[in-house]
C-alpha cells in the first residue's frame, strides 16, 4: 500500500517534468477521448488556460536546452514536431487525453514563441458568443414560413350513378385518380411553428361502366375540382420527419358525362353537374431529401360528401333512355359518404 502511494506522489509532483505546456488560443477547445473528431469529448479547456503537453511534441523536451555559442541570445534551438494532428495531454482527473494542436499554441520559452499568435483566429471557429445589443429581427434559427405540396393520388371510385330507369344488369367502378396543389403559411402567432394556415386545390376523375336489363349499355365519366382554405398541425417532429394532419373545406364542382347507347346503336350523351362544400380531413408524413428543402410526402385523406343532386341542364332527344326531365328521378344522387385515398408528392419548404 505504501508503495502504491509514494508512487502515485512521485507521478503527481513529476508531471510537469514529463511535460512541456501549451495555452488554448481559441475560446473552448474540446479535449477528446483518443485521436480523432468523432472520438468522445472528455472536457473543454478556455482560451488562456494553461495545459500539459506530452514531452513527445518537442524535438528533444522543451526542458533539455541546447546552447550556441554562436548566439547572443543563447535559446533553446529545440524543434517543435508539427507534423502530428493531435497533442497527448491530461484532463482534470489526470486521464490521457488528445486536443487538436489547432487550437493550442506551445510554450516553448524562446524566440519560437514569436512565431506563434496567441490570437490566431478571425473569426473564433468555437466562439458560439454573439454580440449584444442583438440587432432587431436576428435570425437567432432560421425560420421556414412557406410550405407547397404537390401530390398525385389514387382511391375506390364514389358508387353514384345516374338513376336509369331500367335495372343494372351489370356495374364496373374504376378507382379514382387525381392531384392535389397545397400552399401554406405559418402562423405568426404560433411560437413553436406547427399550425400552418392555407389553400388547397384539388381534383380527380373515374370512370364508371354499366349494363342494363333492356340491353342498352351505359358509361359515366366522373370528375371534381375543388377549392378552400386548410389548416395543418404537426403532432410529431424530428431532425428529419415529420407527421402532420390537416383539415379543410372546399367548395367542388362536380360532374357526371352520362353516355348511352342501345342494341341498335343509338346513342345519347347528357351532362349532370352541381356545386357543393365538402369537408376533408388527412394525415400525412414528411421525409427530408437529399435536395435541401424538399421533402418527401405520403398520407392518407377522407373527404366526407353531402347530400346533393347532380342535374343536367341539357334536353334529351331519346326519350327512353331517361327519367322525365327535370323530375327528382333525372339526377344523379350522392347520399352522405365519405371515400378515402391515398397520395403521395413531394414538399418545398421555405
Amino acid at each position: 500500500m505504501k508503495r502504491t502511494f509514494y508512487f502515485l506522489l512521485f507521478n503527481f509532483f513529476t508531471l510537469p517534468l514529463q511535460a512541456g505546456q501549451g495555452i488554448i488560443t481559441t475560446l473552448e477547445a474540446p479535449l477528446f477521448h483518443q485521436e480523432s473528431i468523432d472520438s468522445k469529448v472528455i472536457q473543454y479547456a478556455r482560451k488562456g488556460d494553461k495545459i500539459y503537453i506530452h514531452n513527445k511534441h518537442f524535438s528533444d523536451g522543451p526542458l533539455d536546452v541546447i546552447y550556441d555559442e554562436n548566439d547572443d541570445f543563447n535559446q533553446n534551438k529545440n524543434a517543435i514536431i508539427d507534423y502530428e494532428d493531435y497533442y497527448e495531454t491530461k484532463d482534470n482527473s489526470g486521464q490521457r487525453a488528445y486536443i487538436s494542436k489547432y487550437y493550442v499554441k506551445l510554450i516553448t520559452n524562446d524566440r519560437r514563441e514569436f512565431s506563434q499568435n496567441i490570437s490566431p483566429f478571425d473569426p473564433d471557429p468555437n466562439d458560439y458568443r454573439l454580440e449584444e445589443p442583438l440587432p432587431e429581427k436576428y435570425p437567432l434559427v432560421k425560420k421556414e414560413k412557406y410550405r407547397a405540396v404537390i401530390s398525385a393520388s389514387a382511391g375506390p371510385d364514389l358508387r353514384s350513378n345516374y338513376n336509369y330507369n331500367e335495372v343494372l344488369e351489370k356495374e364496373d367502378f374504376s378507382n379514382r385518380y387525381g392531384f392535389n396543389l397545397s400552399y401554406g403559411r405559418k402562423a405568426d402567432w404560433d411560437k413553436k411553428d406547427r399550425f400552418y394556415f392555407g389553400g388547397i386545390f384539388h381534383g380527380w376523375t373515374s370512370l364508371a361502366k354499366f349494363e342494363l336489363f333492356d340491353g342498352r349499355r351505359a358509361k359515366e365519366i366522373k370528375s371534381q375540382l375543388g377549392i378552400g382554405p386548410f389548416v395543418s398541425y404537426d403532432v410529431w417532429r424530428s431532425t428529419d420527419s415529420t407527421v402532420s394532419v390537416l383539415g379543410s373545406v372546399s367548395l367542388n364542382y362536380t360532374r357526371n358525362t352520362v353516355e348511352q347507347v342501345d342494341f341498335n346503336g343509338f346513342e345519347e350523351q347528357r351532362l349532370f353537374s352541381s356545386v357543393a362544400l365538402s369537408p376533408r380531413v388527412a394525415s400525412f408524413y414528411q421525409l427530408k431529401t437529399a435536395i435541401p428543402n424538399l421533402d418527401f410526402v405520403a398520407g392518407m385523406d377522407i373527404q366526407f360528401y353531402l347530400p346533393q343532386n347532380l342535374r343536367s341542364s341539357t334536353e334529351s332527344t331519346l326519350s327512353g333512355f331517361w327519367n322525365e326531365q327535370g323530375s327528382e328521378q333525372d339526377t344523379v344522387y350522392i347520399p352522405f359518404t365519405a371515400h378515402w385515398s391515398a397520395f403521395i408528392g413531394i414538399q418545398s419548404r421555405y
